[in-house]
């Protein structure tokens, strides 16, 4: 986690430090991103970057909760208000809401690359993996609250059926982090409107 010293700096020079460390880590992942390049870009010396976080995977961490606090707000964690009428316009209104963000932060699909292509430094690696423990907790929440109020399907063994969430979710979010800089702005905007209604129909009663 950041150095006490780092929270003490004025929200946008805090906000201006981990986005320019964010776009290098989508641009380059962790493992090749590169530390000096950060220092160097925010006009820093190694000593005030050290002043502020322990090493690069201090930076990191920090780079990826700032980003998971940007794109997950607080209401995706708990379904537990929503009912049938409104379980599947409010995943749509949080979709639209995640595609406004990546207009105007394109490096945020890059950010989380390290989820889908572990980092080689073991400390790193558990800094991504505690993500997708997040995540995952997340979905199973979405299952089980939309099986309750009858939009999701329960047919199925329930540990099966989370598997193939998962599983869906997982490749179809592997993908776009791998493609999403090949993609045209019209694409980036109507694919996961297409992949949130192909997700809708497989898994609806």
């Amino acid at each position: 986690m950041p150095r006490p010293r780092f929270h003490k700096l004025d929200a946008r020079r805090q906000e201006s430090i981990l986005e320019t460390a964010a776009e290098e880590f989508a641009a380059h992942g962790y493992d090749q991103a590169s530390l000096n390049r950060i220092i160097e870009r925010l006009g820093l010396s190694k000593g005030q970057f050290y002043y502020h976080f322990d090493d690069k995977v201090d930076l990191f961490q920090a780079v990826m909760d700032w980003a998971w606090a940007l794109g997950v707000p607080e209401e995706i964690g708990d379904f537990s208000h929503l009912q049938a009428d409104s379980f599947w316009p409010t995943l749509e209104r949080l979709s639209e809401r995640s595609r406004e963000m990546l207009r105007e932060r394109p490096w945020y699909v890059g950010v989380w690359r390290p989820l889908y292509h572990p980092p080689a430094d073991p400390r790193a690696r558990q800094v991504a993996q505690e993500k997708i423990a997040q995540i995952e907790a997340i979905r199973i929440n979405f299952m089980r609250h939309g099986q309750k109020v009858g939009c999701i399907r329960d047919d199925m063994p329930e540990d099966l059926l989370m598997t193939a969430i998962f599983s869906l979710r997982a490749a179809l979010d592997r993908w776009f982090v791998d493609h999403w800089d090949e993609l045209t702005a019209d694409q980036c905007d109507t694919l996961p409107r297409l992949m949130l209604d192909m997700f809708r129909r497989m898994f609806e009663p």
